[in-house]
């Protein structure tokens, strides 16, 4: 957008009063989503607003602006006689938007790269410097290397090799903390335990998984979000054969699975915030073994009479 200086916290208040007769819940005017359902919508939406902001000196840059498909099939959309470019992928919000998406591989990838670039840039400045103390250096790794690493990580369709890259940045981090290698044979558990006993990075992500769908059941029945979750599928709709096996509904029912919890209990506590807030926090321990686990593998018990 121009008329506005870039930066200006103004900018964001003035598109929204302005616009607010054809678009809703706008927070920032550079990071603008329009959802369509073909080319022909999507060209209508954008000369809609720029028609409207114009008189304002507000201004869409046709350059800076792009389409993309979720089945990544061609898009052909125009803003003052230009073509809006077709982009594979584009970064909204800090996160990777990528049509044809089946996992967050390619987003937990750029997290771990934009992580380690942090992480790397204090390595002389604070983790080796010895007269920083261990609690104070595990402070400041968490406080800023894992929010960088776990930025929009409850949305996050994870697959094992994308957890264990997740894990080994992890284990790489905290041993150049505690100014260890490889070579001095540590296993992790005890690089955890030395670290002030810090979770596991798959545990981090269940437990801001399991709030987020919290937050999603207590949302109003209008919302996007409490609709797509609880959409149903059609019965006359088949999955395609190269559908992705994970969803990030899968990974809620077994997170709920390991909580011996279903989607309609959850669903139901999740509706009192201070009881699934409990629930959340006991993610970490593992439940305690029912008699058909200490059963299992053995014969049945013979009952004389």
């Amino acid at each position: 957008m121009t008329g506005v200086r870039q930066g200006d916290v103004v900018s964001p208040l003035l598109f929204n009063i302005r616009s607010v007769n054809i678009i809703t819940d706008l927070m920032f005017a550079d990071d603008s989503a329009i959802f369509a359902e073909d080319d022909t919508e999507a060209t209508h939406i954008l000369y809609d607003i720029a028609r409207h902001s114009k008189p304002y000196g507000l201004k869409v840059n046709a350059e800076k602006t792009k389409v993309l498909t979720t089945d990544g099939s061609p898009a052909i959309v125009h803003l003052d006689g230009v073509q809006i470019k077709q982009v594979q992928q584009f970064k909204y919000l800090g996160s990777l938007v990528e049509e044809k998406k089946v996992a967050s591989s390619v987003e937990i990838c750029s997290r771990i790269g934009q992580a380690a670039a942090a992480f790397a840039s204090l390595r002389w400045c604070v983790w080796k410097k010895n007269n920083i103390s261990l609690a104070t250096k595990i402070r400041l790794y968490r406080t800023l290397i894992l929010p960088i690493l776990l930025y929009g990580a409850e949305t996050w369709t994870m697959l094992k090799h994308d957890l264990s890259k997740l894990e080994v940045f992890q284990m790489r981090c905290l041993r150049c903390i505690l100014g260890v290698s490889l070579r001095d044979r540590h296993s992790n558990d005890t690089i955890l335990t030395s670290c002030g006993s810090q979770p596991m990075i798959g545990d981090l992500i269940q437990r801001h998984r399991l709030r987020w769908f919290g937050h999603i059941c207590r949302m109003d029945p209008s919302r996007y979000p409490h609709g797509l979750l609880w959409l149903t599928r059609p019965t006359d709709w088949r999955v395609h054969r190269n559908a992705p096996k994970k969803t990030w509904m899968k990974q809620i029912q077994d997170d709920l699975k390991a909580l011996r919890l279903d989607l309609e209990q959850a669903r139901t506590i999740a509706l009192d915030r201070k009881a699934w807030k409990i629930i959340v926090s006991q993610a970490r321990e593992p439940a305690a073994p029912t008699a058909a686990y200490w059963l299992r593998g053995r014969p049945p018990l013979l009952v004389a009479r």
